[in-house]
């Protein structure tokens, strides 16, 4: 930064900046209005006419695409002024190379005069050796402010805070704490409407056309009005653009978990200089559960994001998908059966569409082995089973609850009577010991029972009482998952029973009953081909050991 001589009289631009990496314990004393004051008197005093005065309040130092900095470089560039004051060094920016470019190169080529009070740094007089350390801090500064806001936004999103300024669509700020998150009368119903119709079968681009007809305004228009985002695409009350979902918020929506209550962050990263955003791994993300008042329930979340993923799948086919596309399972190597036209000729002219293993069509032989059927086949086999089970839980609720508790007892590895047996067995031997372990204290402090004789005694049943109780532990989850699955076979009942008069099956039926469907491979028995299907129900999954149903071809 060596000496200048300048000829023009100098014609000053003041420029000031603060933002959030610049501390807090100094804010009042680096304020803009206090920044401005300073400036002013020593441009008065050093008889320096202020041509312009530019502020960037609220941008980082790192950050050179600031729009004030950038208006003063095209008043530099005009020749609107030759002369450049800041109160210090960090003001201009914080950035060590960038920082140093515009002092020692920029400046200097452009005969522009530097000023940066606080520092005592004036090119008009001469070069400071301090300065290049002085950048070097304050870039060292920005980065370890850098990090230690980010350690601070994780530990917040780590105890349940929420941080963002803007809340996600149907939520709004609770009044009592702003880093809570409660369900917005008006919004929230619109997320719930969204979930219950993608759970129908509906796309993203359906579901927008939906809420467009229902005249259902999108979110920008919610923010918009409410102050909390402005939106530069408003054009009134009533105008059309109101109602224009795009499908990329409709997506967000019916992904997010925060709409079953759990706080996300820490989704992206910011690299330090560049100001890019990249969105980080997912393991990565800080995901709190229960943290707000969820405004769809888990279950309806899951169905929908089986629901998604299945149609991303059906979007890479470029055809009309069948409806167990997605359901339909290889039961050997675990590849999905895909499902395609039979070639038509002028004898069958219709076509017939069969399911194969994937694995199969790709490999052949070396893969699997065909696990061939005809989806119409398929179609009639579930169409009756789902008919069947109906029926059954219509006329007799008790009955078929029953029959599904036995059918889970035989699919499962557990014998639920026997643990009950032993929990009875264990409770009552610790009851024994606690007996045993107060007699040996009371022995002890009475003068009945020798020191050496409780050492050796105590320890023995203290470590039979620790296995115990890890053994009654074990039980009693065992016992909590029956009464879960009573549960899942209580709710699967009330499900099944509504679908007694059945006609005809579409996407939105099975994704609601059904969770897969395997598809065995052909073989022959009694001299006949038989095929078997196993149906997995929601909550309950499979409800016998051979299969659901048996086509025979």
């Amino acid at each position: 930064m060596g000496r200048t001589t300048y000829k023009t009289a100098p014609k000053g631009g003041l420029y000031t900046r603060l933002s959030v990496d610049d501390g807090i314990t100094d804010r009042e004393s680096n304020s803009i209005t206090s920044q401005k004051q300073m400036l002013t008197q020593y441009a008065q005093y050093h008889g320096i006419e202020v041509v312009e005065t530019y502020v960037d309040d609220g941008w980082s130092g790192t950050n050179f695409e600031r729009p004030d900095f950038k208006r003063m470089i095209e008043d530099i560039e005009s020749g609107k002024i030759n002369t450049v004051i800041t109160k210090d060094l960090s003001r201009l920016g914080r950035d060590y190379l960038q920082t140093g470019y515009y002092t020692e190169v920029y400046f200097p080529g452009k005969k522009v005069r530097y000023i940066a009070i606080s520092d005592g740094i004036d090119t008009a007089t001469g070069y400071n050796e301090m300065a290049p350390f002085k950048n070097l801090f304050n870039d060292f500064y920005a980065r370890d402010i850098s990090k230690k806001i980010r350690s601070t936004m994780t530990t917040k999103a780590r105890a349940g805070i929420y941080h963002s300024t803007v809340p996600p669509f149907g939520y709004r700020k609770s009044l009592e704490d702003s880093h809570k998150l409660i369900p917005d009368a008006e919004t929230a119903p619109i997320v719930r409407r969204m979930y219950e119709l993608a759970v129908q079968g509906k796309g993203y681009k359906a579901i927008g056309n939906v809420l467009k007809r229902e005249r259902i305004p999108i979110p920008a228009y919610w923010h918009h009005i409410r102050g909390e985002r402005t939106w530069a695409g408003f054009q009134g009350e009533g105008h059309i653009s109101n109602y224009m979902w795009n499908e990329t918020t409709i997506k967000w929506i019916l992904s997010h978990e925060v709409y079953i209550g759990s706080l996300v962050a820490q989704k992206q990263s910011k690299l330090f200089k560049v100001g890019k955003n990249y969105v980080k791994p997912k393991d990565e993300w800080v995901v709190v559960k229960d943290i707000f008042e969820p405004i769809v329930d888990l279950e309806l979340w899951e169905r929908v994001q089986e629901v998604n993923g299945k149609r991303r799948r059906m979007c890479k086919a470029k055809r009309e998908p069948s409806i167990f596309s997605g359901i339909a399972y290889c039961p050997d190597c675990g590849r999905r059966i895909s499902f395609f036209p039979e070639k038509t000729s002028k004898s069958n002219p219709e076509k017939t569409y069969f399911g194969s293993c994937q694995n199969y069509k790709a490999n052949g032989p070396d893969g699997c082995t065909p696990h061939r059927i005809k989806e119409q086949d398929l179609y009639d086999i579930v169409l009756k089973d789902i008919r069947e089970w109906a029926a059954m839980a219509l006329a007799d609720e008790q009955a078929v609850l029953e029959k599904v508790m036995e059918q889970q007892q035989v699919n499962s590895t557990v014998d639920y009577g026997l643990v009950e047996g032993k929990k009875r067995t264990i409770g009552k031997r610790l009851e024994e010991i606690d007996k045993v372990i107060s007699r040996l204290y009371e022995d002890y402090a009475l003068g009945r029972l020798a020191g050496t004789s409780i050492d050796n005694l105590l320890p023995k049943y203290q470590r039979e009482q620790d296995e115990l109780k890890n053994q009654l532990s074990a039980l009693q989850e065992q016992s909590a998952e029956h009464d879960a699955t009573e549960q899942n076979a209580g709710k699967w009942i009330s499900l099944i029973r509504q679908y007694t008069d059945l006609k005809e099956l579409n996407s939105c039926i099975i994704n609601e009953l059904i969770t897969k469907i395997l598809i065995g491979d052909k073989r022959r028995v009694n001299g006949e081909k038989v095929q078997s299907i196993e149906i997995h129900y929601r909550f309950i999954g499979n409800l016998t050991d051979s299969g659901n149903g048996e086509t025979i071809q």
